[in-house]
C-alpha cells in the first residue's frame, strides 16, 4: 500500500470516528423545540389557538444528562392548554419513578393525557400496574376511550389508542359516543393506523414511534423506522397528497404530525434526526402546517 492510500485510508477512519463521536455524544442530547401551527377548518372558533406540547419516545431508564435537558425545556416553556403523552415513555420498569419526576415539569390548563406505545408492552414492564401509576400521579391514560374538552359552549374530542404495533388499539371503540360533529383529536402512538383514522373522519392525529428513522442518510433519508409504512412515514407533517401517497387512500380532512421523539432505542446513537420536543398551536383555517420557530 503506497504513502498516499494509507493516508486516504487514515482520513477515512477519522472521519467515521468522528462521525460515530458525533452520533453517540452530541446529536442525542441537542434536543430541538418545534413550534408548528396546525390549521384544521372544524376547529371551533372557541379553541382557536389551542397549545399542545407533545411528548413522546423518551425511553427512559434514568433521569440522566438528556432527560434533565428536556426537564429544563419544559420548565421553560409557557403553560400549554394540553400535554399529550403519545407513548414509549420507559424502556423498563426502572424508569416508571425518573419519567414521574421528569412529568412533574408538565404544566398545561387542560391537564396531562397520554398513551401506551410498544416499549410500555415488553421489558417487565406491566402495563396495568403503570397506567395505576400514572393515573395517581395526575396523567389519566386514553387506552381506547376518549375524553370531551369544554371551551365555552363548544366541544372538542380527545381519542386515544393503544399501542398500534401490537395490533391494541381499538379506534372504533375509543370513538364510540363521539358525536360527528365533534373535533377529533387523536392520540396514537405509531403512525401505522393512520388509513383507518382517515376513514374514521378523525381531524388531527399526533403521532412518534418512527424516532424520525434515528439514523438518517444524506439523499437517502431514514434507515429504518420500525413502522410498516415503510422509511415514507418517518416524521412530520401528512396530509393531502402526501398522506395519501404512503396510504393510498384520499385523507380527506385528515392530518398527521409524527415527531421525531426524544430518546433512543436500539442503537445509542441519532444522526441527523435530532431529538424534537414538539408545540403545536391549533388554527381555524384550511389544512396546512406552519413552522413558527
Amino acid at each position: 500500500m503506497t504513502n498516499s492510500a494509507r493516508w486516504g485510508w487514515g482520513l477515512a477512519g477519522a472521519a467515521a470516528a468522528g462521525l460515530l463521536a458525533y452520533s453517540v455524544g452530541v446529536e442525542p442530547y441537542a434536543v430541538e423545540t418545534v413550534h408548528l401551527e396546525m390549521f384544521t377548518p372544524r376547529l371551533p372558533l372557541e379553541f382557536e389557538g389551542y397549545t399542545i406540547t407533545q411528548v413522546s419516545d423518551l425511553h427512559m431508564r434514568q433521569m440522566g444528562r438528556r432527560e434533565k435537558i428536556v426537564q429544563k425545556l419544559l420548565t421553560e416553556l409557557p403553560e400549554s392548554d394540553l400535554v399529550a403523552v403519545t407513548g414509549d415513555m420507559i424502556h423498563t420498569p426502572a424508569g416508571i419513578e425518573p419519567f414521574l419526576t421528569l412529568a412533574q415539569s408538565f404544566r398545561a390548563t387542560d391537564g396531562t393525557y397520554a398513551i401506551f406505545g410498544n416499549s410500555e408492552h415488553k421489558n417487565g414492564v406491566r402495563p396495568f400496574a403503570f397506567s395505576q401509576k400514572l393515573t395517581e400521579n395526575g396523567i389519566p391514560t386514553l387506552m381506547n376511550r376518549h375524553l370531551l374538552i369544554t371551551r365555552g359552549d363548544a366541544q372538542i374530542a380527545l381519542v386515544g389508542v393503544d399501542d398500534p404495533v401490537n395490533d391494541k388499539d381499538r379506534l372504533e371503540d375509543a370513538l364510540e359516543g363521539v358525536p360527528e360533529d365533534v373535533f377529533k383529536l387523536l392520540l396514537m402512538h405509531s403512525p401505522d393506523s393512520i388509513a383507518e383514522a382517515v376513514v374514521r373522519g378523525v381531524d388531527v392525529v399526533l403521532s412518534g414511534h418512527t424516532h424520525g428513522g434515528q439514523i438518517r442518510l444524506p439523499f437517502y433519508g431514514a434507515l429504518y423506522t420500525h413502522s410498516s409504512l415503510g422509511k415514507r412515514m418517518s416524521d412530520g407533517y401528512y396530509s393531502r397528497d402526501r398522506l395519501r401517497h404512503v396510504i393510498g387512500i384520499r385523507p380527506g380532512r385528515t392530518q398527521l404530525y409524527v415527531t421525531r421523539g426524544l430518546g433512543i432505542s436500539g442503537l445509542a446513537l441519532r444522526f441527523l434526526t435530532r431529538p424534537e420536543l414538539t408545540i403545536i398551536t391549533l388554527r381555524r383555517g384550511l389544512p396546512q402546517i406552519r413552522r413558527v420557530s
